[in-house]
């Protein structure tokens, strides 16, 4: 189970969540390959032809016009790499994306976030930071690595806060007259 977009939705409307996916995918012009449901209440993977974090700009920006407001997609995580869900795994492709992503003199932080396994948290953000000589920040950092760990698969991306996609964050143009 490959995926690039982890997405939240209320409880038991997983499956309205992976519909109006689809159809934001045709709005913006990139389709949903696949969705799947993770086993989790109110969370589903998803998979975008294409850069997931240009998807989640596009969802952004499609929102805030006004155009489209989801009813049921609340927040997409894009992700750039999944690894098998294990601490050398996802230390390994962390570092590797951080080389590629991060400039020198930009901070970060890592984010984790863990459904369903053993591993701690700690220990994780440990092997990734370890490893890597930019300067930590924990408020406002230019980059985060952000971990979404699960059971089998765990996503790794290096994005700015703003290229997660949340709905409770994004103010709605509603001058349209239909809000």
């Amino acid at each position: 189970m490959d995926f690039n977009l982890v997405i939240s939705t209320g409880r038991r409307l997983e499956g309205r969540c992976a519909d109006e996916l689809k159809y934001i995918g045709d709005l913006v012009g990139m389709r949903i390959a696949q969705t799947s449901f993770t086993g989790f209440d109110g969370l589903i993977t998803g998979y975008v032809d294409g850069d997931p974090v240009e998807f989640t700009r596009r969802l952004r920006e499609l929102v805030s016009s006004g155009r489209y407001v989801p009813r049921f997609v609340l927040k997409v995580v894009p992700i750039m790499r999944t690894v098998k869900t294990d601490i050398e795994e996802i230390s390994k492709a962390a570092v590797e994306l951080a080389g590629r992503y991060l400039s020198p003199n930009e901070t970060y932080k890592v984010e984790v976030r863990k459904r369903g396994v053993d591993l701690d948290r700690m220990e994780i953000i440990d092997s990734i930071a370890s490893k890597i000589s930019n300067k930590v920040k924990l408020e406002n950092p230019d980059k985060i690595i952000q971990v979404e760990v699960f059971p089998s698969r765990t996503g790794i991306s290096i994005i700015r806060e703003d290229d997660i996609f949340s709905l409770m964050k994004i103010n709605v143009n509603t001058q349209q007259g239909n809000g």
